[in-house]
C-alpha cells in the first residue's frame, strides 16, 4: 500500500510538470506567434507594414490557377486565366513589400521584387542547368538540392533556354526536387523536404517570361540545430542535432509543414540586359502542427536568396558554362578524394569559427572539436560542401580549403590552387 501510495505521488509530481511545462509551452507559443498587429522586422532590417494591402482579387485568381495546373499534369494551360497576374508583376516597379497575397496553405505569404543586371537567357542557364545545382545559385537559403530520378526536367535533350527563340505558345516543364535549406533566420534550423515544380516559358506583352512556381509534397523532416556564421559569405554551421537554436525552446520538434512559391522572370531588355525578378512566397512551420511562422521570417529568407543569386547573376567573372565546367570535378569526384577535403575542411572550420559566439555552446563545441566536423557530414552534405567551396574560388571568395579548377575555369576572377590532392578535379571528366 505505501509502495502504491509512493508511486502516486512521485506520478502525480510528474503529471504536474507535465502540466507545468504545457502551459509554459502554450505560453511561449503565444508570444512566439504572429503578431499582425505589431510591426514586423526581421534580422535584414527590413520594415513591413503591420497593415500590407491585400493583392487585387483577379490576381489572387491567378495564383490560384497556376497551383491548379501544378496539381493536374493533365491539365491543359490556358495563358489568358494568369494575364491580370503577369499585368500586375510587369507594371509593379516599386517595392511591393507591404502587399500580401492571401494566406495560402495555412501560412502567410509576401511579395519581393528585385531587379537584376541580365537577360532571360542567363537566368535559365544557371536555374534549370541540370549540370548546375539549384543549390549553388541561392547559397544563402539553401544547402542541397536536387532533381529526382524520373522527372520530366531530367529527361529533356535541350535545355529550356533553347526555347526561347522560337517562343511562341506556353512551354510547360514539370519535375520532382529535394532540398535541404540553410539555417533559417528566426532559430536557425534546417530541414529536407520534397516538392513539386512546374516552369512555364511564355511571351507577355513581347517580353520573355518565366514562371516557376513549387509546392511542398510533405511536411519536412524534424528540424535540426543550425547557426548562422556569416551570411553575407554563406559560412553556415550544421550540427546534425534535433531542435532549435533559440533558448528555452530550443528542444521542440519542429517541421516545415508547407512552402509554396510563384516566382516571376520577366525579361525587360535583352540588350541592357536587364531583367525583373518577382516572387511570391508562402511559408506554413512550427509545432504540434501550429503554424509561428511570421511574414518578416519569410520576408528575410527572401530577400537572402535574392541577395545570393543576384551576387551570382550579376557576377563579371562567372558564366554558366565557366560554372558548370568548374563543378564537374566535385560531381565525380572519387570518395576518397571527397573525404581528404572534408577533413581538411573540418580542421580549417574549428579554426576558423571555434571562437564564434554561436559555436561556444558544449553541444556545438563538441562537435566540431579536433577536426569531428567531418563526422556529422553524410556524402550529400561533403559534396555540397565541396561545391559551395568550389564556386566560392570561382568568385575570388575566401574559402576554408583550396579547390584546384578546369582549364575552362581558369579565367579572369577565379584563383585556382594546384595541390596534389585535388588534381582530381582537372582529371575528372563528365559521368555520362
Amino acid at each position: 500500500m505505501k509502495k502504491n501510495m509512493h508511486y502516486s505521488i512521485q506520478l502525480s509530481v510528474r503529471l504536474g510538470a507535465v502540466v507545468l511545462l504545457t502551459g509554459f509551452f502554450f505560453f511561449a507559443v503565444l508570444f512566439t506567434a504572429p503578431a499582425m498587429a505589431e510591426e514586423e522586422e526581421g534580422i535584414m532590417e527590413v520594415k513591413l507594414s503591420k497593415t500590407p494591402d491585400p493583392l487585387a482579387k483577379d490576381v489572387e485568381e491567378g495564383l490560384d490557377y497556376l497551383f491548379e495546373v501544378l496539381a493536374d499534369k493533365g491539365a491543359v494551360f490556358d495563358a489568358a486565366r494568369i494575364q491580370s497576374m503577369l499585368s500586375f508583376v510587369v507594371g509593379m516597379e516599386g517595392d511591393p513589400k507591404d502587399i500580401a497575397p492571401a494566406k495560402r496553405f495555412g501560412g502567410y505569404g509576401i511579395c519581393l521584387r528585385k531587379e537584376v543586371s541580365t537577360d532571360l537567357d542567363r537566368i535559365l542557364r544557371y536555374f534549370y542547368n541540370p549540370d548546375i545545382p539549384n543549390f549553388l545559385l541561392c547559397p544563402a537559403v539553401l544547402r542541397l538540392s536536387g532533381w529526382h530520378q524520373g522527372s520530366e526536367f531530367l529527361a529533356r535533350k535541350t535545355g529550356i533556354w533553347e526555347e526561347l527563340p522560337g517562343l511562341t505558345e506556353p512551354v510547360l516543364v514539370r519535375g520532382r526536387e529535394f532540398e535541404v535549406n540553410t539555417p533559417d533566420s528566426f532559430a536557425e534550423a534546417y530541414y529536407s523536404y520534397d516538392l513539386n515544380r512546374l516552369i512555364v516559358l511564355l511571351k507577355f506583352e513581347g517580353k520573355n517570361v518565366a514562371i516557376s512556381l513549387s509546392e511542398q509534397e510533405d511536411k519536412s523532416d524534424v528540424g535540426h540545430k543550425g547557426a548562422i556564421l556569416d551570411d553575407q559569405q554563406w559560412d553556415y554551421f550544421y550540427s546534425g542535432i534535433e531542435g532549435l537554436n533559440k533558448g528555452l525552446i530550443s528542444w521542440m520538434d519542429t517541421f516545415m509543414y508547407k512552402s509554396a512559391s510563384v516566382q516571376v522572370f520577366v525579361e525587360n531588355d535583352a540588350h541592357a540586359p536587364r531583367s525583373s525578378v518577382f516572387l511570391f512566397k508562402w511559408l506554413n512551420a512550427g509545432w504540434a502542427g501550429m503554424n509561428v511562422v511570421k511574414r518578416s521570417h519569410i520576408y528575410d529568407g527572401s530577400l537572402r536568396y535574392a541577395r545570393s543569386f543576384s551576387k551570382i547573376l550579376e557576377s563579371a567573372t562567372l558564366t554558366p558554362e565557366f560554372v558548370a565546367n568548374g563543378l564537374r570535378g566535385v560531381v565525380t569526384m572519387p570518395e576518397s578524394e571527397v573525404d581528404v577535403l572534408i577533413e581538411e575542411y573540418a580542421k580549417n572550420f574549428e579554426i576558423r569559427f571555434k571562437d564564434n559566439p554561436k559555436l561556444k555552446k558544449r553541444s556545438y563545441a563538441k562537435v566540431i572539436a579536433d577536426g569531428g566536423y567531418a563526422k556529422v557530414l553524410d556524402a550529400d552534405a561533403r559534396k555540397s560542401v565541396l561545391a559551395l567551396e568550389q564556386l566560392k574560388n570561382l568568385m575570388g571568395m575566401e574559402t576554408l580549403i583550396d579547390m584546384q579548377v578546369s582549364p575552362l575555369a581558369a579565367a579572369p576572377g577565379a584563383k585556382p590552387v594546384a595541390t596534389e590532392a585535388e588534381s582530381v578535379l582537372v582529371e575528372a571528366t563528365p559521368e555520362s
